[in-house]
């Protein structure tokens, strides 16, 4: 099996490193300054735009994170879930004028407030009018967060029933939040999977720790990807300092 995956291998610019990271390994990053919707609005926005096109001079831009605190894609109110189609909207307005193809959103799941049939139509719903205008080269994934096992997010995109929405797979998330295993949810996630974002904690808190740092089985996770998931399966490192996970990602023969 080749391992080589440096091609669709991402550093996100959460990291203090990033750009040293990118730099040395000759990774692409993930854009994550625009978790936070205020940094797309006003002179502040201005400002970070400007950022984010100078670093795109230098480094390849594989992914951008769109916003997520108080996102509801699949809210009952209308004016939240219009919240969460504006902020969306502007977010991959943004993306497209980078050039960056794809874009990781959060699927919004709130336990004990949304049933999951609920979550599940009404998701179908908002992510297939979110797309109507879309490029057909512009593709969304779909993260888990507070998603307890994976076949939700696999209903939504086989329902969706179009290709350029699929699905984010966050090991970490849901090795806090999930009791299925990371094994089961590659599995259920494989033939929709279009992003993974890796990093790793010790089960009980989400730290976006190095790739060697804690529960995870991180070489498992990706060798199980690369035998699974469509070529196409973009990843990013998510974590917050490097703590050697590059050096172990070229040691095992990922880069």
């Amino acid at each position: 099996m080749d391992r080589n995956i440096q091609s669709r291998l991402a550093i996100a610019t959460m990291c203090g490193k990033w750009q040293q990271i990118a730099e040395e390994y000759g990774v692409a990053i993930e854009l994550d300054q625009y978790c936070q919707a205020e940094n797309m609005d006003g002179a502040k926005g201005e400002k970070v735009e400007a950022v984010i096109r100078k670093s795109l001079e230098k480094y390849k831009g594989l992914v951008l994170h769109a916003p997520f605190n108080e996102l509801f894609p699949a809210a009952i109110d209308p004016k939240a879930r219009q919240l969460a189609m504006d902020r969306l909207q502007q977010a991959a307005n943004l993306a497209i004028s980078y050039d960056v193809k794809k874009m990781v959103v959060h699927s919004g799941f709130m336990p004990h407030v949304y049933f999951k049939e609920w979550h599940i139509s009404r998701s179908v719903e908002f992510w297939t009018e979110f797309m109507e205008d879309k490029p057909e080269d512009f593709e969304i994934a779909i993260e888990n967060v507070l998603d307890d096992e994976p076949d939700m997010l696999a209903a939504i995109a086989r329902d969706a029933d179009d290709p350029r929405i699929g699905i984010c797979y966050d090991v970490g998330h849901s090795n806090i939040i999930s009791e299925v295993g990371q094994d089961q949810w590659l599995e259920t996630l494989a033939p929709y999977l279009k992003h993974l974002h890796i990093h790793n904690n010790d089960g009980e808190r989400d730290y976006h720790r190095a790739l060697t740092e804690g529960a995870l089985d991180i070489e498992r996770l990706l060798d199980g990807m690369i035998e699974k998931c469509p070529a196409t399966t973009t990843v990013t490192a998510e974590i917050l300092a490097d703590g050697g996970s590059f050096d172990w990602l070229k040691e095992k023969g990922y880069i």
